[in-house]
């Protein structure tokens, strides 16, 4: 199947090449409801983010673990610290995650939570070799399943577009884009009427919208044709995400002199994102439906729901390395090293679409329904990237048995992120693994991460811990980025009590508040890119998301 660019170069989508013979000027398309049959560089980047998710006791000190260790843990952020381990041990991390979308100025519409119940972490230490004598005092085997990312999210709301009579100025709808997009580039129905889905899968919500009767062909021309020019336009969005990466871990830790740590993973996660995303149009009026001379419509579109999911599996492979060193009694030191994950992706996109016709006087009512082939990408055709390397350095101070300070600084290069296969086979494609490159190196930048976490311990058989942290953008500019929220800044406070409740059994209970801020972004726009000027837009919109978790750890020491 072939495929096109909708992708410019700096974030905006739908710059398509056509011949030039059909060229008056460059029009760009683009939006949330436009480019889901690929993968945008934003796309690459969000799957890169890692989330600070582990043990209760890890997450109740905000993740600031790269100087700390003998916790299971320790094999997703630095490996030097199994070599801490004096004995064995087993855990096992429940979690409960409640996500919350919110968008400023809107209104509800289907809901914006999701929970859900998962593992942050299971795993097992096993001290492997011990040592009175010599500078090897012990090494320790780690095998853990750690989840590193959380997709469950979802936001939904309404907003209204509402027709000045005074002004006469028609509201902007997705069927006005899509009339516009589908005259640009030529793409009419048959003689017959019909409009199917031998093109390129980019236009497939554009003929969707179609066979929807958000548009028809009036000569040269597509024209959303049952939707009165005194239309005012309720636009519902619901994003519903779920999925996650989790993260299969071995590795070994090493104790020498009890002064120096070093330790190493071998990383192999498992991808899974699910996407589906509702737009619905629901046209409302003021009197009757009249057309721009105001003669009365005789059927009028009464909404339009266009539906898109995309699915995405696969898997991804890393190396960590780390080292934790005691210059003085109390004081640690840490750095770890994580490698690019080696990323590839098997991904499906499909679409459907449900409108519903009435006559003038509303006494007859047809619904209509259509739906688009699935586009694999898969085999020879997956996507393939490499995410970006991750620096940890971190600090940390003990006095005596009483307390623990830790604190963490962390640096992502996502200007290094690199995409290494596209779909191939199909002419046309014109995004190439050298053009995302420039994007990411043009666009993207270096996070910065801090973390800081804070133990007491009132009684040896009690612990509070407090924490949190913060991570910058990846963008160098968001206000590029608008065809789909893309994630900035993230915070998160966490706080936690640990029970020891005999010799070889401990209990830690974690609670971490997040809160991720994203590029606001349109729902559709189209723009003539010659004049830099915009046709149609639907306005910016401004999401942010709310998670809660809470983690509960059962540990066995042996």
């Amino acid at each position: 199947m072939k495929r096109i660019i909708i992708c410019l170069l700096g974030a905006v989508s739908g710059l398509v090449a056509v011949p030039a013979a059909a060229q008056q000027s460059s029009m760009q398309f683009g939006g949330l409801m436009f480019s889901h049959d690929l993968m945008l560089a934003e796309d690459f980047a969000s799957l890169s983010r890692p989330a600070n998710f582990g043990t209760a006791r890890a997450m109740a000190l905000g993740g600031a673990f790269t100087s700390l260790g003998a916790d299971m843990s320790a094999m997703s952020i630095n490996p030097a610290g199994l070599g801490m381990y004096r004995r064995s041990e087993i855990s096992l991390t429940p979690m409960l995650s409640v996500a919350q979308g919110e968008t400023a100025n809107t209104l509800p519409w289907q809901g914006n939570n999701r929970t859900r119940f998962s593992f942050a972490n299971v795993g097992a230490a096993l001290n492997i070799f011990e040592s009175s004598s010599g500078s090897l005092v012990s090494m320790t085997l780690g095998v853990g399943l750690n989840r590193v990312a959380d997709f469950n999210t979802r936001y939904s709301y309404s907003s209204e577009s509402v027709y000045d009579a005074a002004s006469g100025q028609t509201v902007p709808t997705l069927a006005d884009v899509f009339s516009q997009q589908l005259t640009y580039h030529g793409i009419f129905p048959n003689q017959d009427g019909a409009l199917g889905y031998d093109y390129v899968p980019y236009f497939w919500p554009a003929i969707l919208g179609y066979n929807g009767f958000m548009t028809s062909q009036a000569g040269d021309q597509m024209v959303p044709d049952m939707i009165g020019h005194n239309a005012s336009a309720i636009h519902s969005v619901d994003v519903a995400n779920s999925g996650s990466i989790n993260e299969f871990q071995i590795a070994l830790g090493a104790n020498i002199n009890n002064i120096l740590y070093v330790g190493a993973t071998l990383g192999i996660q498992s991808v899974h994102k699910k996407t589906g995303i509702t737009y619905q149009e629901q046209y409302l009026y003021d009197g009757a439906p009249v057309d721009r001379d105001g003669t009365p419509l005789a059927s009028k579109l009464d909404y339009a729901s266009l539906y898109q999911q995309t699915v995405l599996d696969g898997s991804g492979l890393n190396f960590k390395i780390g080292a934790i060193v005691r210059p003085v009694a109390g004081l640690r030191l840490g750095v770890a090293y994580h490698t690019p994950t080696f990323y590839s992706l098997d991904r499906t996109y499909a679409a459907d679409i449900e409108s519903s016709i009435s006559n003038a006087a509303n006494t007859s009512r047809e619904i209509n329904t259509d739906r688009t082939p699935v586009l694999s990408d898969d085999g020879p055709n997956s996507w393939e990237f490499v995410s970006p390397s991750r620096l940890l350095f971190g600090a940390s101070y003990t006095f005596g048995t009483f307390a623990i300070v830790s604190v963490d600084y962390e640096r992502d290069w996502y200007n290094g992120i690199r995409v290494k296969n596209v779909p191939d086979g199909q002419p046309g494609f014109i995004i190439q693994p050298e053009e995302y490159k420039l994007e990411f190196k043009n666009n993207f930048c270096a996070t910065n991460a801090v973390r800081a976490g804070l133990e007491l311990k009132p009684l040896p058989v009690l612990a509070l811990r407090v924490g949190g942290g913060y991570t910058s953008s990846m963008l160098k500019d968001k206000s590029l980025y608008f065809n789909r929220p893309v994630a900035t800044e993230s915070h998160y406070l966490t706080a936690g009590i640990g029970f020891t409740l005999s010799r070889t059994t401990v209990l830690d209970l974690a609670y971490q508040y997040a809160v991720d801020s994203y590029s606001k972004y349109q729902l559709f726009f189209s723009m003539d890119a010659d004049a830099g000027q915009p046709v149609t837009w639907s306005g910016f919109y401004d999401t942010s998301i709310t998670r809660h978790y809470i983690a509960l750890t059962l540990g066995f020491r042996f």
